[in-house]
């Protein structure tokens, strides 16, 4: 299958960019987002967001699209650590049900952690 990829950031390098990168990638069908960053040699902490066909499935190293099926023809939005996404994905942009979960459960526990400790 082939996914086209578009990489924001100085993580663009790894595409031979500066700041932005755009390439078609080759993947085996049923390869997962992990084997992507895998192919491309990225580790979790080179990723700030992902964007998937427009939703927003990861951010802030939080790791919960790593699973998740890539299909052939898909376009992955990918953004450095440290970069925010340029305007046309800030327009009324859509999170995946994962990461929803996932932010929620961060929040829940960044409150916990300051009732415990208020100072």
């Amino acid at each position: 299958m082939i996914i086209n990829i578009t990489i924001y950031g100085k993580t663009a390098r790894y595409l031979g960019g500066k700041l932005l990168a755009t390439e078609n990638i080759s993947l085996p069908d049923g390869a997962k987002v992990k084997d992507l960053y895998a192919k491309l040699g990225f580790s979790l902490k080179d990723v700030s967001y992902l964007f998937v066909n427009a939703t927003l499935t990861d951010a802030l190293g939080l790791g919960v699209a790593l699973e998740d099926i890539l299909h052939d023809g898909d376009h992955l939005g990918i953004f450095s650590e440290g970069y925010i996404w340029p305007y046309p994905y800030t327009d009324e942009s859509v999170f995946s049900e994962r990461l929803q979960k996932a932010l929620a459960k961060r929040a829940s526990a960044s409150r916990l952690a300051t009732a415990a400790n208020p100072n």
